[in-house]
């Protein structure tokens, strides 16, 4: 499990995993997820979400970065750009939605802004 608090600093509102709920300008938590998810902010692309349980991605896996080796983690995947975390018990993050969409992440236990490919061609 992990608790999201998303700070909205942009003109337009945000909606979470396809849901009537609007979220304007401000400060929202939403504690207590699991499982994938994803943020809609003002037809900018989804925040998405994904939560990788146990599964740890081998690149980015080193035993000097001891939060690497956290049992759980996941990765956030926005517009091209993706962050990897990990965690124990229960994780955090904080996304901020700037004034023109562009997004700030950061996690309690630890993270980093990695490179997944989009698509891969046998």
């Amino acid at each position: 499990m992990f608790n999201v608090t998303v700070i909205n600093n942009s003109p337009f509102s945000f909606f979470v995993d396809g849901g009537n709920q609007v979220f304007g300008p401000g400060t929202h938590s939403f504690p207590n997820w699991g499982g994938n998810h994803y943020i809609s902010p003002g037809s900018m692309g989804n925040i998405t979400i994904i939560d990788l349980g146990d599964k740890k991605l081998a690149p980015y896996t080193n035993p000097k970065l001891p939060w690497t080796q956290q049992t759980w983690g996941g990765v956030i995947r926005y517009r091209g750009d993706d962050a990897y975390f990990r965690y124990e018990g229960t994780g955090n993050i904080k996304i901020t939605i700037d004034n023109v969409g562009s997004i700030n992440v950061q996690f309690g236990n630890g993270g980093m802004k990695v490179l997944l490919e989009e698509m891969t061609v046998d």
